[in-house]
Order: structure tokens, then sequence, then C-alpha cells
């Protein structure tokens, strides 16, 4: 009676165990790997026309055109300043002169497309991956006839080009460039862009 015992306690165990690799064949696992991009803001600024100029003719202007690219992801804010420098070439390398007055230079700008504030211009659209680039800030740059006098002969003159950027959602703007709202006729963001 041990032995029938014994046998059937055997039989049990193994139909255990029969049923459980059956049931493994019956499992699943699978990994999943869930990738997210971040996107990219990077711009690059586009000038044609003059870059430093020795041959000013008093009341002359010379064509000056800036514009900045976007080449990330990401639709953006744009700001740009514009600091005309008086200096010197010296073996082929602008040496600035702040002690000469800068305010016989008028920077002729696109107040159509662009907004001055302080001593940003902001771009009044936003810029995104498919415009690629803004319309020109700058067209021409004119030299009053106050330049004529000595302290000015011999010298040149540079505009010196900071643009800047800011992902147009989040107001990032206001951690970015510390503003707590946007100058007036710049367009506001809306998640359907």
């Amino acid at each position: 009676m041990k032995k029938g015992i014994l046998i059937s306690a055997l039989v049990l165990v193994l139909a255990a165990l029969l049923a459980a690799g059956t049931w493994a064949w019956f499992t699943a696992s699978a990994e999943s790997e869930r990738k997210i991009s971040a996107g990219t803001v990077e711009i690059e600024v586009d000038e044609h026309g003059f870059q430093n100029i020795t041959d000013w003719v008093p009341d002359g202007s010379r064509t000056k055109k800036v514009s900045v690219k976007t080449l990330g992801s990401k639709c953006v804010y744009v700001r740009v300043s514009l600091t005309p420098v008086w200096g010197c070439e010296e073996e082929g390398t602008f040496v600035a002169e702040p002690a000469l007055p800068v305010d016989n230079v008028t920077l002729n700008w696109n107040q159509t497309d662009w907004v001055c504030d302080g001593s940003w211009y902001y771009y009044k659209k936003i810029l995104c991956a498919e415009d690629n680039e803004t319309s020109p800030l700058l067209e021409s740059v004119t030299l009053s006839g106050s330049a004529t006098d000595n302290s000015y002969q011999g010298k040149t003159l540079q505009i010196v080009v900071n643009a800047e950027a800011v992902q147009a959602s989040h107001e990032a703007y206001k951690d970015v460039w510390g503003l707590t709202a946007l100058p007036g006729g710049v367009a506001e963001w809306s998640e359907n862009q």
C-alpha cells in the first residue's frame, strides 16, 4: 500500500511539473524602448553689405542687410542688438575707439517686421524651421555730416551684431530674457503653431 501511495504521489508531482511546463509556453515578455528627442534652438546671423568701411561720404548711405536664420527644430522668438563702433584697422584687426561718438551713425531698420524695445530689436513673427529666415532687420547705414571732422579721418565703422533666440513655447522668454511680457507688436505663441 505504501508503494501505491508513493507511485500516486509521483504521478501527481509529474503531472504538476508537466502542467507548469505547459503554462510556460503560454507566457510572453517584451521590452520597449521609448525615445523622446528634445527640439533644438540654433540660429545664425546672415549679413550682406559692408563689413568695415573707411571711405564714407558724409550724409551718404551704405547697404548693410542683417537677418537671422533658424537652424533648429523649435519655433523661436528672435531678438538682435546692433551696436555701431568706430575704430581703426591695425594689422588686419579691428581696434575699437570708444572715445569716438556714434551719434553720427543712423541705422535704417525695418520697422514693419521688427520692433525696438530698449537696445534690442524683436522680430514680430515667430520663426519656425519652415520659414527659415527673418526679413532683414537692417537695410542700410547712413553717416551724417558730423563725421567729417578730423577725428574721423581714416577711421572705420563697424556694426556689431548680437542675435539671440529662445523657444517660443511655454513663455521661455520670461526666464531666458528676463521679460515679464513680449514687446508690443510681437506675435504671441499658441499651441496650434
